[in-house]
């Protein structure tokens, strides 16, 4: 009997040893698997570059002011606001050709003013909801929502409007709240959330007041429901809906007050429920990227919940979770948006190439899995960055300025590559097999 026990007993002790042990290489076997998962999602990345094909060519005025761009799958679209046209161009993803233009907007107006047409530009951010609605930030504080379904009789028509203006810098006779800037979706509460960057005191001598985001109702008649403050802020830029955590991610730049930082850029985690920041994900600049450049703009959600943000005047990619840093991409300038396409699964910036000589504006293409830089290509004057997840174009407005339109000839744009001088486009970029 007591040999028995003590077999059982040795048996007891060996067993969950044996499970562990099994559990272990388990582990090993699923780490090995998934590395070497990357490894080939790498090579297939680096075997498959991103090179320029094309440009598309923009009807009326040139490309001169312009700002966020967005792909929608539903309407198979690409999207991007073009104040110099007053409006939101809309290009075909799939043949990559002009279809169409919201109009009705600001155009490029400027700000600090005080009246409805000195009260900022537009139209800024833009995205287009499930329900086939285009939703764009515009100038004097306001927001208008167009029908952009093709099969609509609606289509290209605005819908409706709102106004994020608060009586801290609005009244009756003084707008000084200046743009509806970017703005996020949450569709599990049909939630816009968008900011105003830069407001202003109504007041005399209308100094600048805390930025300011509002939670508007994605459901007619498009309600205001409410504001959340970003005091000691620098500004404020992109909003993103998580919809893993449920959660709005909100970039908000820095502050440097005589020459010292007073406030690190951050992403602010809200609420949508109770319209509260819950957390902030703090980035140091100095210590990240060896500068004092506290501004942040544009976010991207990529897997594993990593998020791109540029920040620091870099690509800088990070947990959503937890705020940790993963990598920070000195080759290339961060740019203003930036996008995940989980098409190739790969991020998209727009800045300086660094490794250049001379530097110059180049697309960026990094490795959302790896939060590597996989290669540069250039773009002259390109800038913000949308991806079609179908077919993996990726579109980059080129911007030029009043000197080229008056002087063609000095056009150095990606456009000019293709015989548009003077103009301004929409640059096409796909993947090749190496």
């Amino acid at each position: 009997m007591k040999k028995v026990m003590f077999m059982l007993l040795g048996l007891a002790l060996l067993l969950p040893w044996t499970i562990r042990a099994h559990d272990d290489d388990h582990g090993d076997r699923d780490r090995d698997e998934h590395g070497r998962r990357g490894e080939e999602h790498h090579e297939h990345n680096v075997r498959t570059p991103v090179h320029l094909v094309g440009v598309i060519p923009v009807p009326g005025n040139p490309v001169t002011s312009a700002d966020i761009s967005w792909t929608d799958p539903a309407t198979e679209r690409y999207y991007f606001a073009d104040r110099s046209n007053f409006g939101v161009d809309i290009i075909d993803a799939e043949d990559d050709v002009f279809v169409g233009r919201v109009t009705g907007m600001a155009g490029a107006l400027p700000s600090g003013g005080g009246t409805a047409t000195t009260n900022g530009p537009g139209p800024n951010g833009v995205l287009v909801t499930p329900k086939g609605e285009l939703w764009a930030g515009d100038g004097n504080s306001m927001v208008r929502i167009a029908d952009v379904n093709p099969d609509s009789l609606n289509y290209l028509n605005i819908i409706g409007s709102a106004s994020t203006a608060i009586p801290e810098c609005d009244s009756a006779t003084a707008h000084y709240c200046g743009r509806a800037d970017e703005l996020g979706f949450d569709p599990r509460h049909h939630l816009i959330l968008i900011a105003n960057n830069a407001p202003l005191n109504v007041n005399a001598p209308h100094a600048p007041i805390a930025p300011y985001a509002t939670f508007i109702s994605a459901v007619p008649p498009f309600s205001v429901l409410g504001h959340v403050s970003f005091p000691n802020a620098g500004g404020l830029e992109q909003p993103l809906w998580d919809s893993e955590i449920g959660r709005f991610l909100l970039t908000v730049p820095g502050k440097i007050v005589n020459g010292l930082i007073a406030a690190d850029p951050s992403v602010a985690v809200i609420n949508p429920t109770t319209r509260m920041v819950e957390r902030t994900l703090n980035l140091n600049c100095p210590t990240l990227a060896g500068n004092t450049n506290v501004n942040t703009t544009g976010i991207a959600l990529g897997p594993f919940q990593h998020i791109l943000v540029s920040a620091c005047g870099f690509p800088i990619i990070l947990s959503a979770l937890t705020g940790h840093v993963f990598n920070v991409i000195k080759d290339i300038g961060g740019g203003d948006e930036v996008w995940h396409n989980p098409g190739d699964g790969r991020f998209f910036v727009t800045g300086v190439d660094q490794k250049a000589t001379p530097p110059v504006q180049s697309l960026g293409v990094i490795d959302a899995e790896t939060s590597t830089l996989l290669q540069t290509v250039r773009d002259v004057r390109g800038k913000n960055p949308a991806a079609f997840a179908e077919n993996n174009h990726i579109f980059t407005i080129v911007q030029i300025n009043a000197a080229i339109v008056a002087a063609p000839a000095t056009d150095d744009s990606t456009c000019a590559q293709f015989g548009f001088r003077g103009t301004g486009c929409v640059a096409i970029f796909e993947h090749a097999e190496k």
